[in-house]
């Protein structure tokens, strides 16, 4: 179990849309590169299995990226070959590079979003904003399996009546149909016993309250200051122009100001503090087990 999963769920929803939302919306290399290097170094250091096909799919999105936007994007000044009148420009295909590298740091946060937040998380979330928007989530969520397993049922059972005797587009509309009622009034008397059930149940009272595993501590309070605080300062240099680059006509060198290296410091800072807290919790807790190895236990004598 990773360490990062005992934060509260709101800490850590609010750690990944800082970190997403300022590699996403911010067009710089260096955020670029920093981004990918950050998510890249947690997603090794989370622990538990993970589907290692993710990095073909971002080689091959970048790969994607870097040959179809000189292709068919044909701005910048820096022509490397002529095809059928239409130039290919060196500036393009930066552009491509980086735009696969900010996709394929995107990809590799959410994968890591999904591994941590599971979706009573998300609606533990969902209820600080309305508990009645979670509580229609959690049974929509809860019914639609359902139905999909009666709509198999009924249609099996129409099938074992001889609905579909005719192998004809008329015959498979008809059965089909008729397969459609028969779930919807099911879904109906369905829906009605679960309301009158919730109301006795005292779902429709106004002094109801939520049930939670998840506490606020001093960790996640910790945390999201420092989460709070480096994103406030990628968001300041970003709001003084020193993040702005551009790749066309000519490709920009990125600033050096002490603006923009504490906009890049607050960023870095901010992608690596999940990997770190998982590091320092890793050998936190083999300190802790090589004490308990190397211990002198004695059994107390009578």
């Amino acid at each position: 179990m990773s360490c990062f999963e005992i934060f509260n769920p709101a800490t850590v929803f609010i750690f990944f849309a800082c970190v997403i939302v300022s590699g996403i919306f911010t067009m710089n290399p260096v955020i670029t590169v920093i981004s990918l290097a950050g998510a890249l170094a947690y997603w090794f250091v989370m622990p538990g299995q993970k589907n290692n096909r993710i990095h073909i799919y971002t080689v091959l999105m970048t790969l994607a990226c870097m040959v179809f936007n000189p292709v068919f994007g044909h701005n910048g000044a820096t022509v490397i070959v002529v095809i059928n009148n239409h130039n290919v420009t060196v500036e393009a295909g930066l552009y491509g590079i980086f735009l696969g590298l900010m996709l394929s740091a995107a990809v590799y946060w959410f994968a890591s979003f999904s591994k941590i937040m599971t979706s009573e998380k998300i609606i533990y979330i969902l209820g600080f904003i309305s508990q009645k928007a979670a509580l229609v989530l959690t049974m929509a969520l809860r019914f639609i399996p359902v139905y999909i397993r009666k709509a198999k049922q009924i249609n099996n059972t129409q099938k074992a009546l001889g609905l579909y005797k005719d192998e004809t587009i008329v015959s498979r509309v008809r059965g089909g149909a008729r397969v459609f009622s028969i779930l919807l009034t099911y879904m109906i008397e369905k829906t009605i016993i679960t309301s009158d059930s919730m109301a006795a149940r005292g779902y429709s009272g106004r002094r109801r309250r939520n049930f939670s595993l998840y506490s606020f501590g001093r960790r996640d309070v910790i945390f999201l200051l420092a989460s709070l605080v480096f994103t406030a300062c990628t968001v300041y240099a970003s709001s003084k122009g020193a993040l702005v680059y551009n790749f066309y006509p000519y490709a920009d060198t990125p600033s050096t100001a002490a603006v923009a290296l504490a906009g890049y410091i607050g960023y870095g800072l901010l992608c690596l503090s999940p990997s770190v807290t998982e590091g320092g919790s890793r050998l936190k807790w083999r300190y802790l087990k090589s004490k308990i190895s190397h211990s002198d236990i004695r059994l107390p004598t009578r």
